[in-house]
């Protein structure tokens, strides 16, 4: 007797959870927007954060870009022994719209270039990136 008593205790779910369920259920169906809230609560924060990380994205692109066009333009002066307009333009070949400055200090030539970047839409990332290479001449 006391067997069939716990097999029929077993079948039944514990005492109290019908009623945490029956409570569950209720409440979500009296919030039926709250997904919606909150998702249109974080998709600002969603679409800021995407739009920076882009941004970001292209500042490096262009930076690497700008390093690029300096040491082209390194080289291009030590090769040849290049004039200054020379080496300006293989660092415009590489990158459009770049500013080229070459000082030559004795047997070494230093190419600074400027590339502007496309600015991001919080303005917290620079607009201009530098870059810098020295080449010596042989």
């Amino acid at each position: 007797m006391i067997a069939a008593y716990a097999r029929r205790r077993a079948r039944r779910p514990p005492a109290g959870t019908e009623r945490s369920v029956l409570r569950e259920r209720s409440a979500s169906a009296a919030d039926p927007g709250t997904v919606t809230a909150e998702f249109a609560t974080v998709l600002p924060a969603v679409v800021a954060m995407a739009l920076l990380l882009l941004a970001l994205a292209r500042m490096v692109m262009v930076s690497i870009g700008c390093q690029d066009a300096a040491s082209a333009a390194a080289r291009a002066a030590v090769a040849a022994q290049a004039s200054d307009s020379d080496a300006a333009k293989a660092a415009a070949s590489v990158v459009n719209g770049a500013s080229v400055e070459l000082s030559r200090a004795g047997d070494r030539v230093t190419v600074v270039t400027q590339c502007p970047v496309i600015p991001d839409p919080l303005g917290v990332l620079p607009t201009v990136v530098r870059g810098r290479a020295v080449g010596v001449m042989s």
